[in-house]
């Protein structure tokens, strides 16, 4: 018994110009008989004394095999590429034994004058007893260098480089398909036979061309047909996102140019004037940062109404127009206002008592910049000069240029307090309901169960009116209709 050293011809004949009948892979072994002139004789594994050779090896190739070597198998894997009819003999004048049909699986082996016995595809063929006809070679054998589909004659590794060296990456058994190119060094590159095939698509290995046989040309369209199909579509849908990211780029490069034109387009503007005084906040929002006042009949330049807003412009030393904030349309108006002049204020002597501060304490504050009123509520204390008032609640109501928190102070008009009002003055003291303070005419308003001690001396009434510059009190309405006058000390300090 011998082993091959690699892929080795089997002859019809020992010499090397005649016919090869069989290709045996690398390490088989098989039977020889007695070597003559350099050639042994090959036989299959069979208990015939009157056994055919299979063919000639030449000694050069082959090596002893051990003893319990397992030998090869004489049969490979064809695919019938076409219905037609076997024979019982190797011969078209012998008994026909029935019909193979198109895309049947065999096995073939025992070449002998261009016909093959055949077997089952799935038995090991040891004897051509075991035969179940013959059939041409010319039927089975396909000559098909274009073929993209190869499948494996029989078990063989599938190797990471075209080098016989080379390790194994995978395994074809027989009958095993996979997409192949163009054959290079006797070896084809292989590629798995559901993979989409393209010039990028990595290699999955190689494996010997002469055991890799062409697939009949209808089988093969048949089972490329899914393929070429899935390749179409991922074409398809390459192409689809290329347009579609070309339309995208084309929209955006659109809204790109619309911006630009919207934002290098010239102002419109007008001018407006404002009906009061009014602030000029950072964004459209009565919440935004004041960064600008308006005073009132003060003409200003602006721009689209936005919402209630408009925006406001002022032109810089470039004579380019500049946003610089956002005023309420309401008090704006085309047409410049009426102004009455306002007659002059008394002048105030600084440190008199216009001059004089309120501090205000409570527990809780809120103020609305839109009427002008600070409310205070919760253990509220007003101290200024000697009057102290206390109350429940206390709202402060500002003049018109009054309305920031930082300002307050000097700009109050006057205060209303209520509930449970308490009032002390020196040495004046008095409840009412309801209490109101005009800070300009320096008179406290008291109404409701109203009374006012001064000293021994008690006055009560619906309302009494106290002039504190003038240190004198006036009763409105008791009990029963009465109007008293009192009049306080003279010389006292307010």
């Amino acid at each position: 018994m011998k082993i091959t050293r690699t892929i080795a011809n089997v002859r019809s004949e020992p010499s090397l110009k005649a016919d090869v009948v069989w290709v045996l892979s690398p390490a088989e072994s098989f039977l020889v008989g007695p070597e003559k002139d350099g050639w042994f004789p090959v036989y299959p594994a069979s208990d015939d004394k009157d056994v055919k050779t299979v063919g000639y090896i030449s000694g050069k190739v082959v090596i002893p095999a051990a003893a319990d070597s397992p030998l090869t198998d004489w049969g490979d894997i064809r695919y019938v590429g076409k219905d037609f009819k076997y024979h019982l003999e190797r011969t078209v004048k012998s008994s026909t034994g029935g019909v193979l049909k198109s895309g049947d699986k065999i096995k073939v082996g025992f070449l002998r004058n261009g016909w093959y016995a055949f077997f089952k595809a799935d038995a090991q063929v040891v004897s051509e007893a075991d035969a179940l006809g013959y059939v041409k070679q010319s039927d089975v054998d396909l000559v098909n260098e274009d073929a993209r589909i190869r499948y494996a004659v029989r078990r063989i590794n599938v190797i990471e480089k075209p080098v016989a060296t080379s390790r194994a990456v995978g395994v074809l058994s027989p009958g095993h398909r996979a997409q192949v190119r163009k054959e290079k060094g006797g070896m084809y590159a292989l590629y798995r036979i559901d993979t989409i095939v393209t010039k990028d698509t990595p290699v999955w290995g190689y494996a010997w061309g002469p055991f890799l046989a062409p697939y009949p040309a209808n089988l093969e369209k048949a089972q490329m047909a899914g393929i070429d199909a899935r390749k179409a579509e991922i074409k398809a849908e390459e192409s689809k996102i290329k347009q579609e990211e070309l339309e995208r780029g084309n929209k955006l490069a659109a809204m790109e140019q619309a911006m630009d034109d919207m934002l290098l387009a010239p102002v419109k503007t007008k001018t407006l004037y404002a009906t009061a005084v009014l602030n000029v906040r950072s964004e459209p929002d009565v919440k935004a940062l004041i960064v600008d006042k308006l005073e009132q009949g003060q003409a200003v330049t602006v721009g689209q109404l936005d919402g209630k807003w408009f925006p406001v412009f002022k032109t810089d030393e470039n004579k380019e127009k500049k946003l610089i904030g956002y005023v309420y349309g309401t008090y704006l108006s085309a047409d410049a206002p009426v102004i009455e002049e306002e007659k002059p204020r008394t002048k105030r002597i600084p440190g008199g008592p216009d001059e004089v501060p309120i501090k205000i304490t409570s527990s809780k504050m809120t103020f609305s910049e839109n009427r002008n009123q600070i409310t205070f509520s919760g253990n509220v204390k007003v101290v200024r000069l000697d009057v102290t008032l206390t109350s429940d609640t206390l709202t402060a109501y500002l003049r018109p240029d009054g309305d920031s928190l930082s300002d307050t102070q000097d700009k109050i008009k006057k205060i209303v307090a209520g509930g449970n009002v308490k009032v002390v003055m020196k040495k004046r003291k008095g409840h009412c309901d309801k209490l109101t303070y005009v800070v300009g005419d320096s008179i406290i308003f008291m109404k409701g169960n109203a009374e006012l001690q001064d000293g021994p001396n008690n006055i009560q009434g619906d309302e009494i009116k106290f002039y504190i510059k003038d240190n004198r009190a006036e009763v409105v309405g008791g009990n029963k209709p009465i109007e008293a006058i009192f009049y306080t000390p003279k010389n006292v300090t307010q």
